[in-house]
């Protein structure tokens, strides 16, 4: 079993041949790096070989509710609502990159197959080619200028896979009813067929 993060960003690289996306992979062969074809191509590797838990660092699912004046407030266990600045540019990104990811992932390893199901992932039965997909939600100010994004998709890979070996799965955050980004994602790029994955909100990893 193996866990990434993708720390979501522009992979547009500036004047410096910098970019403002990192990805990392823990458990039996970890990797990391910002180049977003090769984290493809990682990942691949990863699901071939075993279970795969995918993680991307935005608002991947968003509240459905019955009054007004509380759409856009903050989700049940979130320190800043998803519709504020950084979570709500993090989700515009998010897109763009979380469908490319998840399309070209497709195309490598045609016979895979994702779930939102986190709740007793990975089993004692999954193999390779089964990944869950999840929110990953972390801020990290301590590391440097320079790998900052890699820094945070570690820290949350890291979480993940310490819950996971612990079979101590929890969710973070969490709404009654929602609207699946990610669902809507599944179904446009072929990891889903069931309509259903829109009403169904993901596993959200906050590192403490």
């Amino acid at each position: 079993m193996r866990v990434a993060v993708i720390d979501i960003g522009s992979p547009k690289k500036d004047k410096k041949g910098k970019n403002n996306v990192g990805w990392a992979i823990v458990g039996r062969k970890s990797d990391c790096g910002t180049d977003l074809d090769k984290c493809v191509k990682s990942l691949a590797r990863a699901l071939e070989a075993g279970p795969l838990a995918l993680g991307f660092e935005a608002p991947m699912f968003v509240p459905m509710r019955e009054k007004p004046e509380s759409l856009t407030k903050a989700r049940c266990g979130e320190s800043k609502a998803f519709s504020a600045g950084p979570g709500a540019t993090a989700l515009v990104t998010s897109t763009v990159v979380a469908p490319y990811v998840l399309r070209r992932l497709r195309e490598d390893v045609r016979d895979a197959t994702a779930t939102l199901d986190w709740r007793d992932w990975p089993g004692d039965r999954a193999g390779p080619k089964q990944m869950l997909l999840f929110e990953a939600f972390v801020t990290n100010q301590n590391g440097s200028k320079d790998n900052r994004h890699v820094e945070d998709a570690k820290l949350a890979a890291r979480e993940l896979y310490s819950r996971l070996k612990k079979k101590r799965n929890k969710s973070d955050v969490k709404v009654d009813k929602c609207f699946s980004i990610l669902g809507a994602m599944m179904l446009r790029t072929c990891w889903s067929r069931d309509i259903r994955i829109l009403s169904e909100s993901c596993l959200v990893v906050r590192p403490s």
